[in-house]
C-alpha cells in the first residue's frame, strides 16, 4: 500500500473517533440538563380519589415518599 493510501485509512479513524465522542460527550451533557422524571407512568396514586390516603412501600419494607409531598407526621391531641 502507499503511503497515501494509509494516511487516508488513517484520517478516516481520526474523523471516527472524533465524531464518536463528540456524541457520547453532548448525550452525557444532555441527560445532565433533561433529567427524566423519576415518577412511573401508571403511578397508582394518579387512581386515586381527593381525600384518600394511599401508603406506598418499597420491596424493603420502607415507605416511599415522593419529593414534592410532605412527610406524615403523628401527634398526640391533649385534652
Amino acid at each position: 500500500m502507499t503511503i497515501l493510501t494509509i494516511l487516508y485509512i488513517v484520517g478516516f479513524f481520526r474523523t471516527l473517533l472524533f465524531i464518536l465522542a463528540i456524541y457520547f460527550i453532548v448525550r452525557f451533557i444532555v441527560r445532565l440538563l433533561m433529567p427524566r422524571s423519576r415518577k412511573p407512568s401508571n403511578d397508582a396514586s394518579t387512581n386515586t380519589r381527593e381525600g384518600e390516603t394511599t401508603i406506598r412501600f418499597n420491596q424493603k419494607g420502607e415507605k416511599i415518599i415522593d419529593k414534592d409531598e410532605g412527610e406524615y407526621v403523628d401527634f398526640e391531641e391533649v385534652d
